[in-house]
């Protein structure tokens, strides 16, 4: 798998950013209705709870994940949409980074994009969204 076929279905995704996104995708993908707590989630997937919840974020926004409504239980639904205007590419890249060294390519690539983005030449972006 070359970095530019890696680049190519990051592009056409959109949505990840950051490799806990991807890590979370690849949870899902083989657990895709799983129903727990966030904490739990994050001890799964090796990441802090605060980057853990930005990328469930991200994925549940691009519909990529679906997550169940607020309930008084801390524990949540979340089942994956693999059926998404996103989900053929999504596949694609899930079965690349099955891999150790395809998860590692992909984890390259995305590194390589936040250190490529606005911020790494000097323009300012967003710091952060108002309600």
């Amino acid at each position: 798998m070359t970095a530019k076929r890696i680049g190519d279905l990051l592009d056409r995704i959109e949505c990840l950013r950051h490799p806990c996104d991807l890590d979370l995708l690849l949870f899902f993908s083989r657990h895709p209705r799983a129903y727990l707590i966030t904490e739990r989630l994050a001890e799964y997937v090796g990441y802090e709870l605060p980057q853990v919840a930005q990328s469930l974020e991200t994925v549940i926004t691009a519909g990529l994940l679906r997550r169940s409504p607020d309930s008084t239980h801390p524990a949540r639904l979340y089942v994956l949409t693999p059926g998404s205007t996103r989900g053929g590419w999504l596949s694609s890249l899930l079965r690349i980074a099955a891999t150790r060294k395809g998860r590692l390519a992909v984890i390259h690539a995305l590194k390589q994009r936040q250190s490529s983005g606005p911020s790494a030449d000097g323009e300012s972006g967003p710091v952060a969204a108002v309600k």
